[in-house]
């Protein structure tokens, strides 16, 4: 018994260290440090349990008990880490069509449509090509080609076509945008595409530098799903000068689509494409590079706050939205009201321009409380299992292990900017993802967007934020 519950100990420990290099975030002080607390406790328990007195023996049994638990609970906190690392990681965004339908219409099922006549966009999209092939494997039919969506609409309202083929999101948008449609029509059929992703380039930043957009999408539920990106925040980070700048671009932004001519966009519309039209958009409107994605959607940012225990953050004007109020000064949220916060901007006297500021208020809270708190430590499981379910992110592991093994070795103190840039006017006009339907779009202001520019690369070249104007 001595024996086996000796080699068992040692075992244990053994894989608790092989798991840890293997992970190859703990800082090689600390490796030791921990090396040796597990030889020298082995040992002292080990010749506990081989003496002939009683006491001393029982003593050396649960002693060499504590180690093995310990061992088994670091094991488990290892596993669900590389767990983490490995899930993240897998981005398989989903794009979902709907079969539209007139409200009062007899259609009750998708093969009530067949040989009947449909509506869809002109499109060069492989999703949208794919998604109409599916519906064709069910049932034949008869499709009506549109360059005009408001007109699609009208026609399926006036019985010219007997349904539609329209992405989910553009769906909501016209919903959104026209009373008339969301009355009078109806969702008959779903059809889920996997969204065909760009090659990821290759970068190599000997500075250390880089740029990560947070791109949070307008949906609950599956993070696999494509949605309109009403979140966009650039994070530039200097691990050389321990400096964070956080660029907010506002969701109705024009921009121009990356690859595509002609016709602008807002912003927020580049991710019905997928992160990487935003990403790659977001590098031509700011002139820079920008290497990595955070993905993240509603429940992202209500899971996570109530799992570091909730955010502190400065509030400079008491609003309501909603069932909760939010009075001027200090304040804590959950994830409820972090994401209700960051939400709003109809309250707000510079509307979605002050909405970009509290989303990074909220960041930033986040940031400080991982960074300061011990419920990090203490709802590490749950923050763990939070952090895999409801975010995606392209940054390998080698990447986010080496900033963690950093940060946990020096401990430095960040310090985090954050600038909006800002729009000069707006208006009411087309879009390429709406084409016929007038939406409000926020023009640029040249100079803020040209000193964002400038800000962001000037701190990838290695320069502190506070040299840069």
């Amino acid at each position: 018994m001595k024996k086996i519950i000796s080699i068992i100990s040692i075992l244990l420990s053994t894989a608790t260290v092989v798991l840890l290099i293997l992970l190859n975030i703990i800082p090689t002080k600390y490796l030791f440090m921990i090396i040796g607390i597990l030889l020298v406790s082995n040992l002292i328990s080990i010749f506990l349990v081989f003496r002939k007195n009683r006491f001393i023996k029982i003593l050396g049994y649960i002693f060499i008990s504590i180690i093995c638990l310990c061992n088994i609970i670091g094991i488990y906190y290892i596993e669900n880490t590389t767990k983490l690392f490995n899930s993240i990681n897998e981005v398989k965004e989903k794009n979902i069509y709907y079969v539209v339908v007139k409200k009062d219409s007899e259609y009750k099922r998708i093969d009530d449509l067949k040989d009947k006549k449909i509506g869809t966009i002109k499109s060069d999209s492989n999703n949208y090509n794919k998604a109409l092939k599916d519906i064709e494997k069910t049932i034949k039919i008869n499709n009506k080609d549109y360059d005009n969506t408001l007109v699609m609409f009208n026609e399926l309202l006036d019985n010219s076509i007997d349904s539609i083929l329209i992405s989910s999101s553009n769906y909501d948008i016209a919903c959104e945008n026209n009373e008339n449609i969301k009355d009078n029509t109806k969702v008959l059929y779903e059809v889920s595409i996997e969204v065909i992703k760009e090659k990821e380039k290759e970068y190599n930043n000997s500075k250390g530098t880089m740029n990560i957009i947070i791109s949070g999408i307008d949906t609950n539920g599956d993070i696999n799903n494509v949605s309109r990106s009403d979140v966009n925040i650039i994070v530039t980070v200097n691990p050389n000068t321990h400096e964070i700048l956080l660029t907010n671009i506002p969701r109705d932004m024009e921009v121009q689509l990356h690859g595509t001519t002609g016709t602008t966009d807002k912003l927020t519309h580049a991710g019905i494409y997928g992160v990487d039209m935003t990403r790659m958009t977001l590098e031509d409107f700011l002139e820079t590079d920008i290497e990595y994605y955070v993905r993240v959607n509603f429940d992202s940012v209500v899971e996570i706050v109530d799992k570091i225990g909730g955010v502190d953050i400065y509030n400079d004007k008491s609003f309501s939205i909603g069932k909760y109020y939010f009075k001027e000064g200090n304040i804590h949220l959950n994830g409820e009201q972090a994401l209700a916060y960051s939400r709003d901007r109809m309250h707000q006297d510079s509307g979605d321009w002050s909405r970009g500021l509290h989303q990074m208020e909220i960041i930033k809270a986040i940031i400080n409380k991982v960074s300061h708190s011990t419920e990090t430590l203490t709802n590490y499981n749950e923050i763990i299992k939070s952090l895999s379910k409801f975010i995606q992110t392209n940054i390998p592991d080698k990447e986010i292990k080496k900033y963690v093994k950093s940060q946990l070795n020096d401990m430095p103190q960040w310090s985090t900017y954050t600038y909006a840039v800002a729009g000069s006017g707006y208006s009411y006009q087309e879009t390429y993802s709406m084409p016929g339907m007038n939406l409000y779009v926020t023009h640029k202001d040249e100079n803020s967007r040209a000193h964002a520019s400038k800000v962001i690369n000037g701190m990838l070249n290695g320069q502190k934020r506070q040299t840069l104007g």
